[in-house]
């Protein structure tokens, strides 16, 4: 997964850049992070559960955006794909589910997670 981390310097908004497929990621580490400490240190816990205890699926919700972790595979999903009715055609859905699901190993995310962190923090 690649990742460019960008900080607005007339805002001082962190932004994220990413690939095609990883924008859920993006906005979780945009939007539900953010600068919040507290909540990288709240996954971060997660991730080290789920990668001692990988036979149990281990899930983090967040305002917009939710995490669950099974086997050293993490989805992340926009919380409103829970609610998506089945009237949408697959095609239509395909191309939104796109920016709304991603998949990733547990050890790629913790990676970003951690240069995310390094980065809001400048270190």
């Amino acid at each position: 997964m690649e990742f460019e981390f960008i900080k607005n310097s007339f805002t001082g908004e962190y932004l994220v850049k990413c690939e095609m497929g990883q924008e859920v990621i993006a906005r979780l580490l945009q939007e539900e992070i953010s600068t919040d400490d507290r909540t990288i240190m709240e996954i971060k816990a997660l991730l080290s559960k789920a990668a001692q205890f990988s036979c149990n699926e281990h899930k983090w919700q967040g305002k917009e955006i939710s995490l669950s972790i099974l086997e050293s595979e993490v989805h992340v999903y926009e919380n409103t794909l829970a609610f998506e009715t089945l009237m949408e055609s697959e095609e239509e859905f395909s191309l939104y589910e796109s920016e709304s699901y991603s998949e990733c190993g547990l050890e790629d995310l913790l990676s970003v997670i951690e240069q995310w962190e390094r980065f809001i923090h400048n270190r």
